[in-house]
């Protein structure tokens, strides 16, 4: 058996980061963060505690790892969105439609991510890095609306941001009951200038 190239190594390295994330997410959600030690999450994972100090020195900073994450797919997303067109009211449609989306195709994981932010004491040192990317993505907001003609185009983006958490929020707790696609149908009517 011929020694492992570094892609391999690497492929493993990021295997394992993806395994404890999952298990440190799955048990923080349902256990609470406060409540979970390095050792379940290690064993949940199926790496020893060893390794997975070896890629997360501390418990607070696999937290903090999985919430940059989301952060940068937050904004990755919303760059996404705003370099796709100039029309606001193309943006504020496709924001819609992949925010519906992207909560459908992973119900589980936003689910999750819902359960842990939920915990407010957990996100206090994070909460002003979270207060500013949130500010960001409600001043873009504002701004498509604001090109669309908004008398108070800020106040608008709270409400539009508050409207689809609600909804998905909703969607998230009663899973297949809820009428996912007529909840986005109404948004996008609500939203949307008339054709």
């Amino acid at each position: 058996m011929s020694p492992r190239t570094k892609a391999q190594f690497e492929e493993i390295r990021q295997k394992s980061i993806v395994a404890i994330r999952a298990a440190a997410l799955e048990l923080f959600a349902h256990n609470g963060y406060h409540s979970t030690a390095i050792s379940q999450i290690a064993k949940e994972a199926g790496v020893s505690k060893g390794l997975l100090y070896n890629y997360f020195e501390s418990k607070e900073a696999l937290l903090h790892d999985i919430i940059m994450d989301v952060v940068e797919m937050g904004e990755q997303f919303m760059a996404q969105i705003m370099a796709s067109t100039d029309d606001a009211a193309a943006q504020i449609r496709t924001l819609i439609e992949a925010s519906f989306a992207v909560v459908r195709e992973n119900r589980r994981y936003w689910k999750l991510m819902t359960s842990l932010a939920l915990q407010t004491d957990v996100l206090t040192p994070l909460m002003p890095m979270l207060k500013e990317k949130q500010e960001e993505t409600i001043q873009a907001i504002a701004g498509m609306f604001q090109q669309m003609g908004a008398d108070k185009p800020r106040e608008m983006a709270f409400y539009f941001s508050a409207v689809l958490d609600g909804i998905l929020l909703h969607y998230m707790q009663l899973e297949e009951g809820y009428p996912i696609e007529a909840m986005k149908e109404v948004v996008l009517e609500r939203f949307l200038p008339p054709n």
